[in-house]
Formats: C-alpha cells, sequence, structure tokens
C-alpha cells in the first residue's frame, strides 16, 4: 500500500490518523484485554462471592462463562469475519466484550454475572478472531512477522499484569474489574469506526453450523457436568448423563468434520501435520495447569489466608515478573535448540510450579506459593510467544489466520478445561476431607481457621499430584511430536 508509512519512519513520531499503526494499536490493545480477562476477574471472586453469595462451583462459573463461549465460538466467528468483514467483526466484538464487561459489573445475581460473561466470550472471539488478521492486512511482508510479535507481547502482558490490576481495581470494588473496560471499549469502537482498513472477504463455503451446535452442545456438557458434580454426586444419574451426552457429541462432531473435508470448521488433516498437533495438545494443557494454578493460589491467598484483593495482588506480583522476564529471554530460544525441547521446558515448568503447590502446610504464608508462581509464570512467559511462533511456522502460510484461531482454541479450550476440572478436584478433595474429620455441611460455616487451611493445604496437594502427572504426559508430546522438519520456513524472532 503506497499510502502507509513503514515501521521504521512512524517510530518516534506521532501517528497519522491515516497510519495503519492504528490497527495494530486496536488490535495489540483487544488481545491484551483478552487476555487480561483471564487472570484480572480472579481477583474479583471473593468480593462477588461475599455479595452475591456465591459458593465456590459459582466461582468457577464466572471464569467458566467468558472463555467456554470464546473456545467454542472463536473458530466460527473467524468465519464470520472471512466472510463480512474483519473490520465489522472487529466493531461487533468490542462492542459485545464491552457491553458484556459493564453489564457484569452492574450484575446482582449470578445468572445475570454469567450471562453477561457469556457476551463477553463471545465478543472476545470477534476481537481475537479479526484482530491477527487485521494487523497481518496493513502489515505485509517482513512487517508482518514483527506486528505478529507485538500481539502476542500484547497477550504476555495482559497475563501477567491480569492479577496485579484486578487487586487494585477489587480492592476497591469487585465491579470495577469489569467496569474499567468501558474506556478501552470506546477507544476500540472509535478506532474501527475510523481507522481499521476493510479486509477483502475471503471465504465463500458455507458457514459449518452443525460443526459450531455440535462442539457447543459437547463443551456445555463437560463444563456443566464438572461444575454441578460436587452438588449432584458424581455418580449421579444426571451427572452421567452429561458425560455420556457429551461423549456422543464429540464422536459425531468428529465424524461430520471428517466427512466436510476442508469445509468443516476444524479441519482435522491439518492435525496430520505432528508439529500442529503437539503445539496444540501442549498449548492446550499448559492454559489448563497455568491459569487452574493462578485461580486455586489466588482463592488460597483471599479465602483461607485472608488477605485481601491488593495483597493478594502483590503476592502475585513475582507471578508477573517472571511471566514477563521469561518471555523477553527466551524469545529467540527457538532459533537456538530443536522447536520440541522448547516447547516441552515450558510446559515443564508449568507443571512443575503446579506440583508446588503441593508443599504447601496449613502454617504457610505467602512465602509458601512464591516458588509456584514464579516456575508458572516463567512456563506461561516462554511458551505463550513460543506457540505463536510454532503455530504460524506448523502449517502452510495460507493457512496462518486458520492457525491462530486454532491457537486462540485450544488457549481457551484449556483455561475453560482447567478451572472447571482442577477447580472440580480441589472441591472435591476439600469436602471429603472435611467428611472425613466428621464434619458436616451444616457446620462448614463455622469452621475455624485452623481447619480450613488444613483442608485448603490437603487439597492443593491432590490437585497438584495430578498437575504433576498430565503434565509429564504432555512434556514427552512436545518432546517427540514437535520436530523442526515438521515446520514451514526458518525460525525468526521476529514471528
Amino acid at each position: 500500500m503506497a499510502d502507509e508509512p513503514s515501521a521504521g519512519r512512524a517510530q518516534g513520531k506521532i501517528i497519522p490518523l491515516s497510519s495503519p499503526w492504528w490497527t495494530l494499536v486496536a488490535a495489540a490493545t483487544a488481545t491484551f484485554l483478552v487476555m487480561l480477562d483471564g487472570t484480572a476477574v480472579v481477583m474479583a471472586l471473593p468480593g462477588l462471592r461475599a455479595e452475591l453469595d456465591i459458593d465456590f462451583s459459582g466461582q468457577q462459573w464466572v471464569v467458566a462463562a467468558h472463555v467456554a463461549p470464546l473456545a467454542v465460538f472463536l473458530l466460527t466467528a473467524g468465519a464470520l469475519a472471512d466472510r463480512f468483514g474483519h473490520r465489522s467483526a472487529f466493531r461487533l466484538g468490542a462492542l459485545l466484550f464491552t457491553a458484556g464487561s459493564v453489564a457484569a459489573g452492574a450484575a446482582g445475581t449470578l445468572p445475570v454475572l454469567a450471562t453477561a460473561r457469556a457476551f463477553q466470550g463471545v465478543g472476545s472471539a470477534f476481537l481475537l478472531a479479526a484482530a491477527s488478521t487485521l494487523a497481518a492486512h496493513v502489515f505485509p511482508g517482513p512487517a508482518r512477522g514483527r506486528a505478529v510479535r507485538l500481539l502476542s507481547t500484547a497477550a504476555v502482558l495482559g497475563l501477567a499484569f491480569g492479577p496485579v490490576v484486578g487487586g487494585l481495581l477489587a480492592e476497591v470494588d469487585w465491579r470495577l474489574v469489569f467496569l474499567s473496560v468501558l474506556p478501552a471499549g470506546v477507544m476500540l469502537q472509535a478506532i474501527g469506526k475510523t481507522q481499521l482498513r476493510a479486509v477483502p472477504p475471503i471465504a465463500s463455503n458455507a458457514l459449518d453450523w452443525p460443526g459450531f451446535t455440535l462442539s457447543g452442545a459437547c463443551v456445555a456438557l463437560v463444563v456443566l457436568g464438572l461444575l454441578r458434580g460436587q452438588a449432584l454426586g458424581w455418580t449421579s444419574t444426571p451427572i452421567l448423563a452429561m458425560f455420556t451426552a457429551a461423549t456422543f457429541l464429540l464422536f459425531v462432531f468428529l465424524l461430520a468434520q471428517r466427512a466436510r473435508g476442508d469445509k468443516a470448521m476444524l479441519e482435522l488433516a491439518l492435525f496430520g501435520n505432528r508439529a500442529f498437533l503437539g503445539v496444540s495438545l501442549t498449548t492446550f494443557v499448559s492454559a489448563a495447569i497455568g491459569l487452574a494454578t493462578v485461580f486455586l493460589t489466588t482463592l488460597h491467598l483471599q479465602a483461607t489466608l485472608g488477605y485481601s484483593p491488593l495483597i493478594t495482588g502483590a503476592c502475585l506480583l513475582p507471578l508477573a515478573v517472571a511471566l514477563i522476564g521469561a518471555a523477553l529471554a527466551t524469545r529467540g530460544l527457538v532459533t537456538k535448540i530443536p522447536p520440541g525441547i522448547a516447547v516441552g521446558t515450558s510446559v515443564l515448568l508449568i507443571t512443575i510450579g503446579a506440583g508446588l503447590l503441593g508443599l504447601i502446610t496449613p502454617d504457610s504464608t505467602w512465602l509458601g506459593v512464591l516458588p509456584s508462581t514464579l516456575l508458572v509464570g516463567a512456563g506461561m512467559g516462554m511458551g505463550t510467544p513460543l506457540r505463536h511462533n510454532l503455530f504460524a511456522r506448523a502449517l502452510d502460510p495460507a493457512k496462518a489466520g486458520t492457525a491462530s484461531r486454532i491457537n486462540e482454541t485450544s488457549h481457551h479450550l484449556g483455561l475453560t478445561v482447567g478451572i472447571a476440572g482442577l477447580g472440580a478436584l480441589f472441591q472435591y478433595r476439600f469436602i471429603t476431607g472435611l467428611e472425613q474429620e466428621g464434619i458436616t455441611a451444616a457446620a462448614r460455616t463455622a469452621m475455624t481457621t485452623g481447619i480450613v487451611r488444613q483442608a485448603s493445604a490437603a487439597s492443593l496437594g491432590f490437585v497438584a499430584i495430578t498437575c504433576v502427572a498430565v503434565g509429564a504426559v504432555f512434556v514427552l508430546i512436545a518432546f517427540t511430536y514437535v520436530q523442526r522438519h515438521h515446520l514451514h520456513g526458518p525460525a525468526t524472532c521476529e514471528s
């Protein structure tokens, strides 16, 4: 594009109104906000738990109600953006995300809050689906790699600063965690209306609504079963029916996707590339273990140790430092060592960090969670740029948009399963531990701090063992599946 300034000429100057850099600002801001939400909202949970009178599974709903719709709708949002325009998709996403955030901040009941969070999730799906394509369109050629790297940096910063920002806002009022999105949302709408350039529609195939419906129903049943399992009984008829139906729907979904071939919402043939499959699986498990660890650590600091949101945010500041530091220190790692070793190491760090939760005792202070947060932060910081790099190179460049969406889908499905699944394990161990001590449900509200600490420490240890067992398997998958000869093009620090 002749009227677009180069990256070098834009540096150090005021960005002109016609500059494609406004597109990059919008895309990076959207990516930052979506990732920030994943960790910032955890800091609001104790406050909304007290005001809205919700239990542990209700707190899981608050997180899952955003990430589950995001994960399910992301591929379909990308297809809609390809068909009807990425600029329109971006503006719609900004509108839904902002409106959902404001509605969540004003919610007075859990159902209203969960519904608002679901709108946030759909908006996030449109934002992420459109952001990378818009940025790539206005920065063609060598500059595209730098644009994608900036989006990866925005994702890292969002994950890192979530607990800190969330803690500061929740210290005043938990509603501010959601309401504070409004100014950024208005800015995104303004940029979207006046500055974003249209990307020509690139899709002609019919949308895969059956695939979207089947996958959405499958994920919904799994999440619902995990969140209601403790209350209804894990072997009860409703829970078993949910998991059975989810398994059946998954089987039908895979058959339908295979039959549709390259017209499917999820092209199964892409996973024939071992590197792509390996990075997809490790992205999923890293997100599941990483965010679940942050989620449970935050609840332990606030609900068990009684720390305020501000103090909890300060306790999690080492997570942010480790996350950003690792991302900077290992940015060029994929050019120096085999990619499987790099990805496997990031998963290993997260796994060991989650495993260190098992060292927490009833007498532990915030120092007890420090080793865990440092390693989990380092693993997440190392892994986020790697997955962006390797997803982009695992497939032919013509499939770059698809690879980016599957990347985010894997990540947010992992968040969903991690919060619902590992949270359910924590809740199960906590309650069964109390029952073994002869503490009835009626007496739980009057439990002493010592009993709560003992039950929480034991439950964290139970989750830690599970994380180590699962993470070890996926470390081996990364080492063996992600090989350099399965990738397209040379590894660079710019991608």
